[in-house]
């Protein structure tokens, strides 16, 4: 698929699933893709749409480590003139770098302001409401003593979440606090890497993504994603299945609120809950970035060619309706659900028979869906992610049990 834009050296940042349909669908567009790559990679750099890699270190921990390495690759690569991270760690690290690789090259990435606010999520909050949006009552709370505070106006159950720092709290990206004995289990003191945190009262259903792409606050395109399962059992977790749906009115009302308020450009994602059995709606975030991309380019979304001509000053067109994208169209992410069930097994949370119920439905799922990483034109990251996960700990006894130990510099996929 060839477009009829200029040739363009793209390079990715954040070696997420995102990455994988971002880099399919500009490398066949005629672009040239380069990646930055860790041991979060999931083999990307085996992939055939890739043009060249280099190795760094993580982003996820959010330090500055992989900044010489990224740094000193471009000022030997002056060959690339645009650049798009793809997850909120590539993003963070390069609003921290944002001048650096302006001067470099063109950014595909919302304005300083948006990107701001969006790390935000108690400003968010507050702009859902100036809008008129659905929101579910909530707090920011800075310590024990204002939870005690907000609980008898929120109740139980809530939900506790970051409000400005990427990272989990107590291994979790939010935690679901039912009762003052579950708070007190889940919650023992105050993390001291969040200054704040997101107390919100808890809405029961799934989460509904909307993936869009705007020009200047015109919503180009948008699609409604409802997340049937997630990595954590809760459904706090990432999305290891998700199918897309009709719009839900205020969503739809709410999502063309926010574009036009924000004077969005790019991509990016706004996620709600929706409880199946009242109808309601609260929102939770916004992420201003791909997200469950590989769906969206499946529904047939464009937001990777789009967002390269946007950043690149060239007009685009959209649909005449912004959500005439098609629904029953599914995805899964086979390497989630499958650790999902591991751990469900190993902490005895399931039985022989529903152990057997999800590994059928996994195996249907992998059958028929798209997938997070797997493409049959470009198998061979999938192939390093599953031989790593199912040859490795193999491997690992194999050693152990002849006495030798494990070589120094390997390291895990996971």
């Amino acid at each position: 698929m060839m477009t009829n834009s200029p040739h363009h050296n793209i390079l990715l940042l954040g070696d997420a699933r995102m990455a994988f349909p971002v880099m399919k669908a500009i490398s066949r567009a005629g672009h040239s893709v380069f990646a930055g790559v860790s041991v979060y990679s999931n083999y990307m750099e085996w992939s055939r749409y890739l043009t060249g890699s280099f190795w760094h270190d993580p982003l996820e921990p959010g330090t500055d480590a992989p900044w010489p390495v990224i740094r000193d690759w471009l000022n030997a690569n002056p060959q690339i003139d645009t650049i798009q991270p793809v997850n909120e760690a590539s993003i963070r690290f390069v609003t921290r770098h944002r001048d650096f690789f302006e001067s470099r090259a063109t950014l595909i990435l919302p304005d300083r302001q948006t990107i701001a606010l969006s790390f935000d999520k108690t400003a968010m909050f507050d702009l859902c409401q100036e809008i008129d949006g659905p929101v579910a009552p909530y707090s920011a709370v800075k310590s024990l003593s204002d939870i005690d505070a907000q609980i008898d106006r929120i109740g139980f159950p809530f939900i506790l979440k970051p409000s400005k720092v990427d990272a989990y709290v107590f291994d979790r990206k939010a935690l679901i606090l039912r009762d003052r004995e579950d708070y007190h289990r889940q919650f023992p003191y105050w993390p001291k890497r969040h200054p704040e945190l997101l107390m919100q009262a808890y809405v029961s259903g799934p989460r509904h993504s909307v993936i869009y792409s705007a020009d200047r606050g015109r919503l180009l395109g948008a699609l409604e994603i409802k997340a049937g399962r997630t990595h954590e059992d809760d459904g706090t977790g990432y999305t290891t299945y998700g199918v897309t749906v009709s719009p839900n009115p205020t969503i739809k009302e709410n999502v063309e609120r926010f574009v036009a308020q924000l004077n969005y450009s790019y991509t990016g994602c706004l996620q709600y809950i929706v409880d199946p059995d009242s109808g309601r709606v609260t929102f939770m975030e916004l992420n201003p970035r791909v997200s469950l991309a590989r769906l969206a380019e499946a529904a047939g979304l464009l937001h990777s060619l789009w967002g390269l001509e946007l950043a690149h000053g060239r007009p685009v067109a959209g649909r005449n309706d912004p959500w005439s994208f098609p629904t029953g169209v599914e995805y899964v992410w086979t390497k989630g659900e499958l650790g999902l069930i591991a751990t469900l097994r190993k902490n005895g949370a399931i039985g022989s028979r529903g152990l057997t119920r999800r590994l059928v439905r996994a195996g249907w799922d992998a059958l028929r869906c798209h997938h997070a990483i797997f493409d049959p034109t470009d198998p061979l990251p999938a192939i390093g992610v599953y031989a790593n996960r199912f040859i490795r700990p193999w491997v690992d006894r194999h050693r152990q049990q002849s006495g030798f130990m494990p070589v120094e510099g390997v390291v895990s996929y996971e």
